[in-house]
């Protein structure tokens, strides 16, 4: 049971990290594009005032765009930690009670043990007056 559940938290880990993996491609994609144009106003044909224009609204257009996915990233991260935390403690739950099961099983099997001896005892007694 236990070896099931470290298995499937191992695949998990895997597709979050491919999960994460991909994100930041398009994290590297988006200041890459981000980081073309800037290159592509630079050299085109127009004005030093144009220019710089052009540049600081889209620096502040890639800086919100950073921003807003650092934030999402933030977000998913509390949100998985959230669920992995919730995940262990129902595993945590279960092999408790599995433990506390198999305990009290073995608790009234010594029981009945113990009396089938008590009773042998008795009757061996019994039959030793006699």
């Amino acid at each position: 049971m236990i070896n099931k559940f470290i298995e499937e938290k191992k695949r998990k880990a895997e597709r979050e990290k491919k999960i994460e993996t991909a994100k930041n491609v398009a994290v590297g994609t988006a200041i890459g594009t981000a980081i073309g144009a800037a290159a592509g106003l630079l050299f085109a044909p127009k004005s030093g005032k144009e220019t710089r224009e052009d540049i600081s609204q889209k620096s502040k257009e890639v800086a919100e765009n950073v921003k807003t996915i650092v934030n999402e990233q933030i977000e998913a991260t509390k949100e998985l930690q959230d669920k992995v935390k919730s995940e262990i403690k129902q595993a945590y739950e279960g092999i408790k009670e599995k433990k506390n099961e198999l305990v009290n099983g073995v608790e009234e099997e010594i029981e009945e043990e113990i009396e089938e001896i008590v009773e042998e005892d008795i009757n061996e007694d019994e039959s030793e007056s006699y």
